[in-house]
């Protein structure tokens, strides 16, 4: 019997692995004859100012060696520089960014607080940032890159907002997101598409920009971020930084998570020598892309330098339990609602039919994107989703859960890919869509993974592998990656400096 099932998932699994890579390769090609080649690049980052760390902006403005007004207008002049070329930004506010810099000026100036109390209260005071237009701010709109969304003007900040303008952090500009965050590619009929920095023709990544984000970030932290009113669906959806220097998850993670109850200790001193590495080389599942060479190469030369540099012998696993990882997954956020659509909608009825638009899209004429409509319809398509099998999928979800478990103490991280291809052209990111399931299990496990760089294609784009790590331990995973950061020079800019 047991040998009956391994020969059937051997078939399967080969059996995919052959027809859907054969039309992701048959549509590269086609799609690599029609771009002909590498797309534009982004100039190179000219101002110093643009490659300090927030972490050492907000200490140097605190000193008084920087004016806030200086560096929000240099981070001004960088969005108005590239944006014609990659089309980020959503609703943009310069003028009161400008403006809140002058007053942290006027207050640095006037010595009424010493830099203790600044860097304890006000630890990113005078610093830029920028929001999705998935986040309330107020006075800005909050679309999420949905047409009907698009007077949609928040009254309030979300907390993730208010806790950052707290923290002294100044909101520059909002950037765009996936339609209604259904994509791991950014495109919606709203704000256009947005493309990679580093390869026009490329996207620049999802929601989270999980595929070919070039920075630090901690793409899943749950439960530790507040942020939504759908509990059952987003307790496995998180909210966290995206940093291009490591540094600064640990200043970021501490603000954002302040209000949330948990104590993360993100700072805390972490002796490598005590610590134990597991690497895994790929996730073994029927529908996923191939592991790119570039980030196996990468994962190889993390798990050495850990080995070298603190004597230790990393550990290779195999975890077979994660064979239907993407099946396992949408059954399990599936089976929160008992309606995708009003999750993405936010309740709100807008009278359009999710089964007559998926067929109006494959003729241009629907009003939202196709890949929004593939999520829309998922529970009418049986090969992803059988409600009669919820029972199934939780048991393998527990099944997870114990294996982690079991492999992650608190001085044990495990490093794989972050996902398992570099960046796709635009127009095939749906082809991509299984490889989520290399950040998504940690959505509804509930871990803390830390995204690093570790280099680029010779085609020039990023890629880099995530660190995980037990639950509650981002301590870990992001001291990780600031050592792999110091390691392999983490973030570079686009194009030469």
């Amino acid at each position: 019997m047991i040998q009956a099932l391994k020969m059937k998932r051997a078939f399967w699994y080969w059996f995919f692995h052959i027809v859907v890579g054969t039309i992701r390769f048959l549509w590269h090609c086609v799609l690599s004859f029609k771009y002909g080649g590498k797309g534009k690049v982004v100039s190179p980052v000219t101002n110093p100012l643009l490659l300090k760390s927030a972490t050492k902006l907000a200490q140097e403005i605190r000193e008084g060696k920087l004016k806030s007004a200086e560096v929000v207008q240099a981070y001004i002049d960088r969005i108005l520089e590239v944006e014609p070329l990659i089309n980020a930004t959503g609703d943009r506010c310069f003028e009161n960014a400008i403006a809140k810099a002058k007053e942290v000026d006027s207050l640095i100036a006037s010595g009424s607080f010493s830099r203790e109390y600044l860097s304890k209260e006000k630890p990113l005071l005078g610093v830029p940032f920028s929001i999705k237009l998935i986040f309330k701010a107020k006075g800005l709109r909050c679309t999420a890159g949905y047409k009907a969304f698009e007077n949609l003007i928040a009254t309030e900040d979300a907390p993730a907002v208010a806790s950052m303008k707290k923290a002294g952090a100044i909101l520059i500009t909002s950037t765009n997101v996936p339609e209604l965050l259904t994509n791991i590619g950014t495109v919606n009929k709203l704000h256009g598409v947005t493309c990679n920095p580093y390869n026009t023709n490329r996207t620049s990544g999802g929601s989270s920009g999980l595929v070919p984000n070039e920075g630090c970030f901690p793409p899943e932290s749950p439960g530790k971020i507040p942020d939504s009113s759908y509990s059952k669906i987003y307790k496995h959806v998180s909210t966290g930084p995206m940093c291009r220097y490591a540094e600064d998850l640990i200043i970021s993670m501490k603000i954002l998570s302040s209000k949330s109850g948990i104590t993360l200790n993100v700072d805390e001193k972490i002796n490598f020598r005590k610590i134990k590495v597991c690497y895994l080389k790929e996730i073994r599942s029927p529908t996923a892309p191939p592991v790119h060479k570039d980030i196996s190469n990468a994962l190889e030369r993390a798990v050495s330098y850990f080995e070298n540099r603190y004597n230790l012998k990393a550990q290779e696993i195999k975890m077979p339990c994660l064979y239907d990882a993407n099946k396992c997954v949408m059954n399990i956020l599936l089976q929160c609602v008992t309606n995708v659509k009003e999750i993405f909608l936010g309740g709100t009825d807008l009278g359009f039919s999710e089964k007559l638009d998926f067929l109006k899209a494959l003729i241009g004429k629907s009003v939202l994107c196709f890949s929004s409509l593939v999520i829309f319809n998922l529970t009418y398509f049986p090969l992803w989703y059988k409600k009669d099998r919820t029972a199934y999928y939780q048991d393998m979800l527990e099944d997870w859960t114990a294996e982690f478990d079991k492999l992650l103490d608190e001085n044990t991280v495990l490093l794989m890919p972050t996902s398992p291809i570099v960046a796709p052209y635009n127009s095939e990111v749906i082809l991509a869509f299984p490889g989520m399931c290399y950040t998504s299990i940690f959505n509804v496990l509930g871990l803390p993974a830390t995204h690093c760089p570790m280099g680029f294609t010779k085609q020039g784009l990023p890629y880099g592998i995530q660190i995980v790590g037990r639950a509650n331990n981002d301590a870990l995973t992001i001291a990780c990656a600031v050592e792999l950061e110091r390691a392999f020079g983490g973030w570079k800019s686009p194009g030469e400096i």
